[in-house]
């Protein structure tokens, strides 16, 4: 049975405030992103260590994403979106004003707490969507990364050229307004009768236990830990091998993320919907990972800047194709009282995998060669996309099944 308008309305206008809310997060993100490696180098940091400035953000998201998706699922979704925005603002002051490399580290980590409530915002879209849409409205949140990655880097290309500090302080004076506009028009997504509803697990340890025993999507998760690790490597290591070969500072690579997020953007606001529906998330998860090992095989191949903007053009695809695709299929897998904690202790994975990912890769760039990272990645992608054919396949079933199961039962709805 389809929904009255007022109920659609109600979940249209949820969704759109989710979706703001995210941006302006990641806009944030974006901003910094780029310079960070000239920022560690800026206080001394070594190559390693610019991995580690990475890694500090993806291991206090490793930490805190089930715990933030857990709390989420007892005590709703505003008041943990609300505080953790709150501490982003904190992190990025004191980002800007550092003064040492490891006052640097401290503020990436709170930042990798904030960060935590991306689960949050995937839970908050799965309330407030049926479960055969919610790879689309998981789009939404892609498209807000994505947006993030084009005017972020932009923004922030365009204040480095006034002052290095302006970036993070730019970033601070967004994470402010997000704040307050979520404060003022971010409604609960989680209804009180569903909060108060004793819960299929327990906390983040026994989560783990019973996602564990869930093959679907315990293998979904391990792949996407995979894809993760492959992507990571990229990220932490292309500012150093852009400066390195084509001399490249701020700003040149500030336009590379750029690119990557315009086709990002397209791909998971515009498109992403109709694919799913021609295809399936079935064909579009291993289809994106098939892109992305193209990309970053072909990036370390890149002696001239047209290549390294064509291995970008691969990656964004496949990214934009793999990613709203894999946490929609995660969310049909997932107990709808337990949404927030699998959601979380996704993003625990994948944060994981962003911990490993730029300490490898940095090792790998500087004591094997420039070009190793990518290579090494592409050929992990190839693995994992031949995994995908049969880990997919096995968690597109088993969410077929749990759809059928739960086709009576009632969507919540947002605001009660």
């Amino acid at each position: 049975m389809s929904d009255a308008p007022p109920v659609k309305a109600l979940r249209k206008r949820a969704r759109l405030t989710v979706f703001l809310t995210v941006l302006l997060d990641l806009l944030g993100f974006g901003m910094i992103l780029p310079i960070l490696p000239f920022y560690g180098q800026q206080y001394g940091a070594s190559d390693f260590q610019v991995g580690l400035l990475f890694a500090s953000y993806s291991l206090a998201q490793l930490v805190c994403s089930p715990l933030l998706g857990r709390l989420s699922d007892r005590f709703g979704r505003r008041n943990l979106l609300l505080v953790s925005i709150a501490v982003n603002v904190v992190a990025h002051t004191v980002f800007a004003f550092a003064g040492s490399y490891w006052i640097l580290v401290l503020a990436r980590t709170a930042s990798g707490v904030a960060a935590s409530n991306i689960a949050i915002a995937q839970a908050f879209m799965a309330d407030v969507t049926p479960r055969a849409e919610r790879s689309k409205a998981m789009g939404l949140i892609g498209a807000a990364f994505g947006l993030g990655f084009v005017l972020g880097p932009a923004f922030g290309g365009l204040l480095s050229l006034v002052s290095r500090l302006a970036v993070p302080l730019g970033a601070a004076g967004l994470a402010l307004v997000n704040l307050l506009l979520a404060s003022l028009f971010l409604p609960e997504s989680r209804p009180l009768e569903v909060r108060t509803r004793r819960p299929t697990t327990g906390p983040a340890p026994s989560l783990l236990l019973a996602v564990a025993r869930d093959l679907p999507l315990f293998g979904l998760m391990t792949l996407a830990f995979v894809v993760t690790l492959c992507f990571a490597v990229m990220e932490s290591t292309l500012a150093l091998f852009a400066q390195a070969r084509f001399g490249w500072g701020d700003f040149e690579i500030s336009g590379v993320f750029v690119f990557i997020g315009v086709m990002v953007v397209v791909i998971q606001g515009g498109l992403i919907g109709f694919l799913v529906r021609r295809f399936g998330e079935r064909r579009l998860v291993p289809a994106g990972i098939a892109f992305m090992a193209g990309g970053l095989l072909v990036m370390s191949a890149s002696v001239v800047p047209p290549l390294l903007f064509a291995a970008a053009a691969l990656l964004a695809l496949g990214a934009g194709l793999h990613n709203p695709t894999y946490v929609g299929l995660l969310s049909r897998l997932a107990d709808e009282e337990s949404q927030g904690g699998v959601l979380g202790l996704s993003r625990s994975f994948s944060s994981l995998a962003r911990v490993v990912g730029p300490l490898v890769g940095t090792w790998v760039f500087q004591h094997v060669g420039l070009e190793a990272p990518f290579l090494q990645a592409g050929v992990l992608m190839v693995v994992a996309f031949l995994a995908a054919l049969w880990v997919v396949r096995r968690a597109a079933l088993a969410a077929a099944r749990r759809d059928a199961v739960a086709a009576a039962a009632p969507t919540p709805t947002p605001g009660t």
